[in-house]
Protein backbone atom coordinates (compact mmCIF):
# COMPACT_ATOMS: atom_id res chain seq x y z
CA UNK A 1 0.00 0.00 0.00
CA UNK A 2 2.85 2.60 0.75
CA UNK A 3 4.35 1.74 -2.24
CA UNK A 4 1.43 2.65 -4.65
CA UNK A 5 1.08 5.59 -2.80
CA UNK A 6 4.62 6.78 -2.98
CA UNK A 7 4.54 6.10 -6.60
CA UNK A 8 1.08 7.83 -7.06
CA UNK A 9 3.00 11.01 -5.16
CA UNK A 10 6.33 10.60 -7.60
CA UNK A 11 4.03 10.04 -10.75
CA UNK A 12 1.94 13.37 -10.30
CA UNK A 13 5.33 15.20 -9.33
CA UNK A 14 7.03 14.13 -12.09
CA UNK A 15 3.77 14.87 -14.41
CA UNK A 16 3.52 18.47 -12.98
CA UNK A 17 6.91 19.29 -14.27
CA UNK A 18 7.19 17.57 -17.20
CA UNK A 19 4.02 19.23 -18.47
CA UNK A 20 5.16 22.68 -17.25
CA UNK A 21 8.47 22.45 -18.73
CA UNK A 22 7.43 21.42 -22.24
CA UNK A 23 4.73 24.52 -22.73
CA UNK A 24 6.97 27.26 -24.38
CA UNK A 25 4.78 30.13 -23.38
CA UNK A 26 5.27 28.98 -19.40
CA UNK A 27 8.07 31.34 -17.59
CA UNK A 28 10.27 28.70 -15.26
CA UNK A 29 10.91 31.31 -12.51
CA UNK A 30 6.95 30.53 -11.86
CA UNK A 31 6.77 27.61 -10.49
CA UNK A 32 8.33 26.07 -6.77
CA UNK A 33 8.62 22.43 -6.01
CA UNK A 34 8.83 22.20 -2.09
CA UNK A 35 9.20 19.69 0.95
CA UNK A 36 7.26 20.12 4.26
CA UNK A 37 9.73 19.41 6.93
CA UNK A 38 7.24 19.68 9.10
CA UNK A 39 4.65 17.28 8.32
CA UNK A 40 7.36 14.60 7.36
CA UNK A 41 8.70 14.77 11.44
CA UNK A 42 4.89 13.42 11.98
CA UNK A 43 4.96 11.30 9.94
CA UNK A 44 3.65 12.62 6.94
CA UNK A 45 5.91 13.41 3.93
CA UNK A 46 4.34 16.12 1.59
CA UNK A 47 5.37 17.45 -1.25
CA UNK A 48 3.95 20.71 -2.66
CA UNK A 49 3.92 22.31 -6.00
CA UNK A 50 3.07 25.86 -6.97
CA UNK A 51 2.53 27.95 -9.58
CA UNK A 52 2.64 31.87 -9.42
CA UNK A 53 -0.47 33.45 -11.58
CA UNK A 54 0.60 37.50 -10.81
CA UNK A 55 3.23 38.79 -8.96
CA UNK A 56 0.72 38.52 -5.58
CA UNK A 57 -0.92 35.49 -6.26
CA UNK A 58 -0.53 31.86 -7.05
CA UNK A 59 -2.15 28.27 -7.16
CA UNK A 60 -1.12 25.20 -6.21
CA UNK A 61 -0.98 21.66 -4.68
CA UNK A 62 0.26 19.76 -1.82
CA UNK A 63 0.07 15.58 -1.24
CA UNK A 64 0.97 14.14 2.10
CA UNK A 65 1.02 10.63 2.61
CA UNK A 66 1.09 8.72 6.07
CA UNK A 67 4.14 6.28 6.03
CA UNK A 68 3.32 5.13 9.77
CA UNK A 69 1.55 2.12 10.67
CA UNK A 70 -2.71 2.80 10.65
CA UNK A 71 -3.17 1.56 14.43
CA UNK A 72 -0.13 4.66 14.99
CA UNK A 73 -1.42 7.47 12.78
CA UNK A 74 -5.39 7.79 11.70
CA UNK A 75 -4.57 10.26 8.52
CA UNK A 76 -3.31 8.13 5.41
CA UNK A 77 -3.37 10.14 2.68
CA UNK A 78 -4.40 14.09 2.06
CA UNK A 79 -4.65 16.25 -1.30
CA UNK A 80 -4.76 19.83 -0.76
CA UNK A 81 -5.44 22.30 -3.69
CA UNK A 82 -4.52 25.74 -2.27
CA UNK A 83 -4.88 29.31 -3.85
CA UNK A 84 -2.52 31.84 -1.93
CA UNK A 85 -2.40 35.72 -1.68
CA UNK A 86 0.88 37.56 -1.22
CA UNK A 87 1.51 41.32 0.55
CA UNK A 88 5.44 41.32 0.52
CA UNK A 89 7.52 43.74 -1.10
CA UNK A 90 9.38 40.63 -3.40
CA UNK A 91 7.11 38.72 -6.01
CA UNK A 92 4.92 36.23 -4.66
CA UNK A 93 7.52 36.46 -1.12
CA UNK A 94 6.30 37.51 2.58
CA UNK A 95 3.26 37.20 4.52
CA UNK A 96 0.44 35.40 2.89
CA UNK A 97 -3.40 34.23 3.44
CA UNK A 98 -4.03 30.83 1.97
CA UNK A 99 -7.88 29.37 0.68
CA UNK A 100 -7.49 25.84 0.63
CA UNK A 101 -9.20 22.50 -0.06
CA UNK A 102 -8.81 19.22 1.11
CA UNK A 103 -9.24 15.36 0.05
CA UNK A 104 -8.50 13.44 3.53
CA UNK A 105 -8.21 10.20 4.12
CA UNK A 106 -8.61 8.43 7.66
CA UNK A 107 -8.45 4.68 8.90
CA UNK A 108 -9.91 4.62 12.44
CA UNK A 109 -9.17 1.46 14.65
CA UNK A 110 -11.41 0.71 17.46
CA UNK A 111 -10.65 -2.38 19.91
CA UNK A 112 -14.16 -3.77 21.46
CA UNK A 113 -13.97 -4.55 25.29
CA UNK A 114 -15.72 -6.83 27.40
CA UNK A 115 -16.72 -6.15 30.95
CA UNK A 116 -17.35 -8.84 32.99
CA UNK A 117 -18.16 -9.27 37.17
CA UNK A 118 -17.96 -12.24 39.32
CA UNK A 119 -17.84 -12.60 43.11
CA UNK A 120 -14.40 -11.43 43.79
CA UNK A 121 -14.84 -7.61 42.04
CA UNK A 122 -14.65 -5.87 38.92
CA UNK A 123 -12.62 -6.69 35.94
CA UNK A 124 -12.37 -6.43 32.48
CA UNK A 125 -10.63 -8.10 29.34
CA UNK A 126 -9.79 -6.80 26.61
CA UNK A 127 -11.66 -8.39 23.01
CA UNK A 128 -8.95 -8.46 19.69
CA UNK A 129 -11.64 -8.22 17.61
CA UNK A 130 -10.25 -4.58 15.73
CA UNK A 131 -12.90 -2.67 14.05
CA UNK A 132 -11.31 -0.89 10.77
CA UNK A 133 -13.25 2.20 9.64
CA UNK A 134 -11.78 3.93 6.36
CA UNK A 135 -13.29 7.10 5.40
CA UNK A 136 -12.22 9.23 2.80
CA UNK A 137 -13.70 13.47 2.73
CA UNK A 138 -13.53 16.76 1.37
CA UNK A 139 -13.40 19.77 3.38
CA UNK A 140 -12.71 23.78 3.43
CA UNK A 141 -9.88 25.37 5.20
CA UNK A 142 -7.76 28.45 6.00
CA UNK A 143 -4.30 29.07 6.62
CA UNK A 144 -1.82 31.97 7.02
CA UNK A 145 1.78 32.30 6.75
CA UNK A 146 5.19 33.77 5.53
CA UNK A 147 7.04 32.69 2.46
CA UNK A 148 11.22 33.73 2.30
CA UNK A 149 13.11 33.93 -1.20
CA UNK A 150 16.70 34.07 -1.11
CA UNK A 151 18.44 35.84 -4.59
CA UNK A 152 19.32 32.34 -5.68
CA UNK A 153 16.00 31.07 -5.68
CA UNK A 154 15.67 28.78 -2.96
CA UNK A 155 12.30 29.35 -0.52
CA UNK A 156 11.56 28.56 3.21
CA UNK A 157 7.98 29.04 4.19
CA UNK A 158 5.96 28.66 7.34
CA UNK A 159 2.19 28.55 7.73
CA UNK A 160 -0.23 27.07 10.30
CA UNK A 161 -4.34 26.81 9.43
CA UNK A 162 -6.83 24.08 9.68
CA UNK A 163 -10.03 23.38 7.55
CA UNK A 164 -13.31 21.83 7.88
CA UNK A 165 -14.26 17.91 6.41
CA UNK A 166 -17.25 17.47 5.32
CA UNK A 167 -18.47 14.07 5.54
CA UNK A 168 -20.20 10.68 7.60
CA UNK A 169 -16.98 10.87 9.98
CA UNK A 170 -17.43 11.76 13.48
CA UNK A 171 -14.24 11.26 14.48
CA UNK A 172 -12.36 13.47 12.48
CA UNK A 173 -13.86 16.87 12.05
CA UNK A 174 -10.70 19.29 10.90
CA UNK A 175 -7.35 18.76 9.03
CA UNK A 176 -4.36 20.56 9.53
CA UNK A 177 -2.48 22.54 7.63
CA UNK A 178 0.88 23.08 9.12
CA UNK A 179 4.32 23.55 7.32
CA UNK A 180 7.96 24.48 7.77
CA UNK A 181 9.01 24.05 3.97
CA UNK A 182 12.18 24.52 1.74
CA UNK A 183 12.31 24.42 -1.89
CA UNK A 184 13.38 25.81 -5.04
CA UNK A 185 11.83 28.56 -7.42
CA UNK A 186 12.07 27.41 -11.18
Amino acid sequence: MRTRLLSLLFLCTSFFISAQETEESIDLTKQELKLNLGMAVAGIPEVSYEYFLEDNSSIGLSIGVGLDEPEDLSLRFIATPYYRLFFGKKKNAGFFIEANAAIASYHDYYNEYTYNYDDDGYYYEEQTNIYDEKTTNFGLGAAVGFKLLTRNNYIGEIYAGAGRLFGDSNDFEVYPRLGVSIGKRF
